[in-house]
């Protein structure tokens, strides 16, 4: 699997500078649902390694179903993230959604998973469940607060129906990428504590904490170059604190 990590490698040098520049010529608009099943595939990868095959694969399955249902709910109906619906073609549609947005949850869960997992423990632990679910899905919204900006106001992805003080995003959609997350991440430590351990796959687990600052780092380039400065200091600042939480947590309760 090592040809998916360096093509990804090679066509994220070419995003950053094309899509972080808007320098990405129309009829090459395509290369952007590419890099998300690149990303999201890297992801399923690290599953396998971690959970086992079979596991690996079903809750990457399940994991890009239910987000993409449950982004349905919202395109359909405005539950769970708010009402919004998608302005450019990512391809293929389930629900009504784009296959690489499911790509691209698969990618945040297990991002946000590895940079939390050294902290897991062995057994399972009530209280450490808790703390892994808040701190994963705190990263998982630290993800969104770069990402939605960008689609939203830059790129015009997808475009909101109702309106909220963060560059018109609703929080309803914060709290919903919260709750989503918190709801799967809680799942994945049940099934790494208890019901089957999950191993430890050092080289896998590091390229994941690059691939989700990978992530920030183009969308940081991005708001920057676009002017979204506010965008960039509550990301940064949201990291800020997470991660000092992640590891305080680790140190008080996590470890054994």
């Amino acid at each position: 699997m090592e040809w998916v990590w360096r093509i990804f490698l090679v066509w994220y040098g070419f995003g950053i500078i094309l899509v972080g520049f808007d320098l990405l010529p129309p009829f090459l608009e395509w290369a952007n649902a590419v890099f998300l099943y690149l990303a999201g595939t890297l992801a399923v990868i690290y599953a396998v390694k971690t959970l086992g095959k079979l596991p690996g694969l079903t809750f990457s399955a399940a994991i890009m179903a239910f987000t993409m249902w449950a982004e349905s709910l919202g395109v359909k109906y405005g539950w769970v993230f708010g009402a919004y619906h998608y302005e450019k073609d990512f391809g293929i549609q389930l629900f009504g959604v784009p296959l690489t947005i499911g790509f691209a949850w698969v990618m945040v869960i297990f991002t946000s998973m590895a940079i939390v997992r050294p902290w897991l423990g062995q057994s399972f632990s009530f209280l450490r469940m808790i703390m892994y679910a808040v701190i994963t899905s705190a990263l998982a919204v630290c993800m969104d607060l770069i990402i939605d900006p960008v689609a939203f106001v830059v790129k015009e992805y997808w475009v909101w129906e109702n309106t909220g003080p963060y560059y018109g995003i609703p929080n309803q959609n914060f709290f919903g990428w919260f709750s989503v997350s918190f709801g799967i991440q809680i799942l994945l430590y049940i099934w790494l504590t208890t019901i089957k351990k999950g191993k430890s796959d050092a080289l896998w687990s590091k390229r994941m904490k690059w691939l989700y600052a990978m992530m920030i780092a183009m969308f940081v380039v991005t708001s920057l170059v676009a002017g979204l400065f506010l965008a960039v200091g509550v990301t940064l600042l949201g990291l800020l604190i997470t991660l000092s939480a992640a590891y305080a947590g680790g140190r008080l309760i996590f470890r054994e």
